[in-house]
């Protein structure tokens, strides 16, 4: 493949920002804003839906596992993006995620709630994954780190909205109602009726309705969206993949074999290193988005509203994060900005959940959503640079939502049964917090050095370093 021609062979670089790409950032940022919205209504709501449900702060740990499941199972998506393309693909998951959201306010036992939210994560992860790769394949190069620095950061700002927008539907016992509250319950309880289902009048379900409205909008605007120019050249150069006299089997074991290109030996290292970073990244991220507010609320005491002002002033300082790493990617480069940060993520995600005070709460989410903003942000740089044209969604599925996931599944179940045995989820959390200080090590000694270089560039320099490393022939 190293020899064949590629979308290099025509001119697919942007130049400069223009008003199509601007347009583009603004249709792809919905994709991360929902992720960050989605990720911290399910935080948000699980005091509720433990209650509501009858499941313990021992058996959370697995559900939220076994919804992560779905973050998995999105890497089939990303497989298709490569042979069907970009555009195509983004759309299905944007109606997909649309109604298994909205499908959880209706969940009535601890099984339907997994899988609507299994399918939520499988749709919203497969569309975020492609968000970052269609700016990474459209912007410039001078410009594609900060611009993936800007798309990831609206993530923090959709836990931001989630949390002021929180308080008013997840009402404490005694509150007033308010309109908002008031539409989201309204409209559950005339589908529930509808459907024959108790109406039991749970707020955290109007919560869930509530989501799927802007998503339908969001639908509408996306059909403007263009495919990427690179994969368009990359189409034009291999021809389409299913033709008329091509049988069915034979284009799904075309699939098989799309699937395996990462393994190979000239892609195997790069798959292997981000996959693991990924994993050191997670190993801390996935247990504190799922703990933290059932730590903040029945460890600490605090109510909906502390809990939400912590989260949305933590993110609003945090946010700083990513922009400072979208700069620092493309001034120092990519490599130290990412062992740096991940070493300070691990400290401050430790000091998070050995923190009593308000004052301090405040100070650790700070620190957290600051460090690990910027650590995932180089990571999803690495994760869309890495890979050829011809194999990037298949490569970014492989390392960010299949294998790079799989510690993002497995911890939070560790974790629930962790807190009993050690006294705690502090000292549950103190664990795995050795994680990004494990990936500082792997990018300091493995991960190579992208900075200023366009995608095409950057295949090339892989290529020479892998026949660098090879053997001489006998």
């Amino acid at each position: 493949m190293s020899g064949a021609p590629n979308a290099s062979d025509r001119n697919v670089e942007a130049e400069k920002l223009n008003g199509y790409l601007v347009f583009l950032f603004m249709m792809l940022s919905t994709a991360t804003l929902f992720d960050g919205f989605d990720s911290a209504m399910f935080s948000f709501a699980a005091p509720e839906v433990r209650a509501s449900l009858g499941i313990s702060i021992e058996e959370w740990g697995f559900v939220s596992g076994a919804t992560r499941l779905g973050v998995m199972a999105s890497f089939l998506f990303l497989l298709s993006a490569d042979r069907l393309g970009r555009r195509r693909v983004m759309m299905v998951t944007v109606v997909g995620f649309t109604i298994a959201n909205g499908m959880t306010a209706f969940a009535t036992d601890t099984a339907s709630f997994i899988a609507f939210q299994f399918l939520a994560r499988l749709f919203l992860t497969a569309e975020y994954a492609l968000a970052v790769i269609m700016i990474g394949e459209e912007y410039p190069a001078r410009l594609r780190g900060r611009a993936i620095a800007i798309l990831t950061s609206l993530a923090t700002v959709g836990v931001m909205l989630m949390a002021k927008v929180q308080p008013y539907v997840l009402l404490e016992e005694g509150a007033e109602g308010n309109w908002l509250h008031d539409f989201g319950a309204g409209i559950v309880a005339w589908i529930q009726a509808l459907l024959g289902l108790d109406v039991d009048g749970e707020s955290w379900r109007a919560l869930y309705i509530l989501g799927a409205f802007p998503l339908v909008v969001v639908f509408g605007l996306r059909i403007a969206m263009r495919e990427t120019r690179r994969f368009e050249a990359q189409v034009d150069v291999d021809g389409p993949e299913k033709t008329e006299s091509q049988s069915w089997a034979d284009w799904f074991r075309a699939q098989v074999r799309n699937a395996m290109v990462p393994w190979r030996p000239e892609y195997r290292r790069q798959t292997a290193v981000v996959a693991l970073l990924w994993n050191c990244v997670h190993a801390v991220t996935g247990p504190s988005n799922v703990f933290w507010v059932i730590f903040a609320r029945e460890d600490l005491g605090l109510g909906t509203a502390d809990v939400g002002d912590i989260v949305f002033y933590g993110y609003a300082g945090g946010v700083a994060g990513h922009f400072v790493a979208g700069d620092l990617i493309d001034r120092i480069g990519r490599k130290w900005t990412c062992s740096a940060f991940y070493v300070a993520a691990a400290a401050s995600i430790y000091q998070l959940y050995h923190v009593h005070s308000l004052e301090g709460q405040y100070i650790s989410m700070i620190a957290t959503v600051f460090c690990f903003g910027a650590a995932n942000t180089a990571t999803h740089v690495y994760a869309s640079e890495l890979f050829p044209t011809e194999i990037r969604a298949t490569g970014y599925g492989w390392t960010t939502n299949f294998l790079g996931r799989i510690t993002e599944v497995v911890v939070p179940v560790l974790i629930g049964l962790l807190i009993v045995p050690l006294g705690g989820i502090p000292a549950a959390i103190a664990v795995v917090a050795i994680g990004p200080v494990i990936g500082a090590v792997l990018v300091a000694v493995f991960a190579p050095e992208t900075r200023g270089l366009t995608l095409e560039e950057i295949q090339v320099a892989l290529r020479g370093d892998a026949e660098a490393e090879r053997p001489p022939a006998e």
